[in-house]
């Protein structure tokens, strides 16, 4: 990571979410995302804002060449908004998203209207995020941002710091980060979690399966080419395990099977990434 610069993958999971709108049958819209991601990939955007009968044939191409496996970003997306708008239906109106990069929920999700939201991320990428929504009002009641090294900070003093109340529910998304963290920054984050979520506390974890199929190779290969390896990978069972260890228990554990069949009717036999959902004890 570059200081004053957002990580390769944050920029790349922005441009995603933004060009998704374009699809025949879009699942989630970011109208955001052209202003946070970087010049070349802000040129994209603009592209296929401005054709987008050719960028719906695009996706129409994507998704019969990946079988709908082009969807993934934004099927994670889509089943994490989901996640967060049942968690405020239910009365929560704190969100803390760990590991923010170029999320930009606060300022796309109307149902945070009303809910006050903390972006936890490494300084660069916010520096870089907080330049660009400078003169954009979020739709969130607020926003406040709280930087954080996770192999090394305590996210319950960072976040106490910042103004959050552990006595209150709070949804936390912690999206597309743990494959990142070595075991010992995992660990170190789900120790924060613990102290700072009060009970029937909602937390959104995705998190990579291990496996060795020519996909997952390719992918770790090209993760490791921009500086990103992956570093952590979880089994349902390990990550419920852990989880548990920190009165975090499941209530869902879904992929792009689920998500295929729940929002695009496709059928998808297994997925590189899983979203689990748990309730603070």
């Amino acid at each position: 990571m570059r200081d004053g610069r957002p990580s390769t993958t944050a920029a790349w999971v922005a441009a995603w979410r933004g060009i998704a709108g374009g699809a025949e049958r879009p699942i989630v819209h970011d109208q955001v995302a052209e202003r946070l991601v970087p010049g070349a990939y802000a040129a994209i955007l603009r592209a296929a804002r401005n054709n987008p009968g050719a960028t719906a044939r695009v996706h129409q191409f994507a998704d019969a060449v990946s079988r709908g496996r082009s969807r993934h970003l934004a099927l994670r997306t889509r089943a994490i908004d989901d996640g967060t708008a049942a968690a405020i239906d239910g009365g929560v109106r704190q969100l803390v998203i760990v590991g923010a990069g170029l999320d930009a929920r606060a300022w796309r999700l109307a149902a945070l209207r009303d809910v006050a939201v903390w972006e936890v991320d490494h300084p660069s990428t916010q520096a870089w995020k907080r330049e660009r929504v400078a003169e954009l009002a979020p739709l969130a009641r607020h926003v406040r941002f709280v930087e954080t090294d996770f192999e090394r900070d305590d996210l319950r003093d960072r976040l106490s710091e910042a103004g959050h109340d552990p006595r209150a529910r709070t949804v936390f998304v912690w999206e597309g980060v743990t494959m990142y963290l070595s075991s010992t920054a995992v660990e170190l984050v789900l120790r924060g979690l613990h102290a700072c979520a009060a009970p029937e506390s909602t937390l959104l974890a995705t998190y990579f399966e291990p496996r060795t199929s020519p996909l997952a190779r390719a992918l770790s290969a090209v993760l490791r080419g921009v500086s990103e390896p992956v570093r952590s990978r979880f089994s349902p069972d390990q990550i419920a395990e852990r989880l548990s260890t920190h009165a975090f228990e499941v209530v869902e554990d879904a992929g792009d099977p689920e998500w295929s069949q729940r929002y695009l009717s496709l059928h998808q036999p297994w997925s590189l990434e899983r979203l689990v959902t748990a309730r603070r004890r």
